[in-house]
């Protein structure tokens, strides 16, 4: 979340700011600062992925009402198929 909120918040209003006055070198810089931090939102995304799957199965209530939801879904999911 810091990482999204750092392109949307950070740079890219600078690299729109940059475009805007014509400020070329510093708009060149600004994108490549937003790919480089682009580059890093999907291992970023699996990182937490992997770290709330162990939390959920370590300890499902620590994630509060999405714990739940998610516990009794799985629960629901184990339930014998009814034929």
């Amino acid at each position: 979340m810091e990482l999204i909120d750092y392109i949307g918040g950070t740079l890219w209003p600078d690299l729109v700011e940059a475009v805007e006055s014509g400020a070329r070198r510093r708009a060149v810089r600004a994108l490549a600062a937003a790919h480089a931090a682009a580059r890093e939102t999907g291992p970023a995304h699996k990182l937490y992925e992997v770290n709330l799957s162990l939390q959920f199965e370590s300890s499902p209530e620590s994630l509060g009402a999405m714990g739940e939801f998610l516990s009794d879904a799985e629960a629901w999911l184990m339930l014998p198929k009814a034929e």
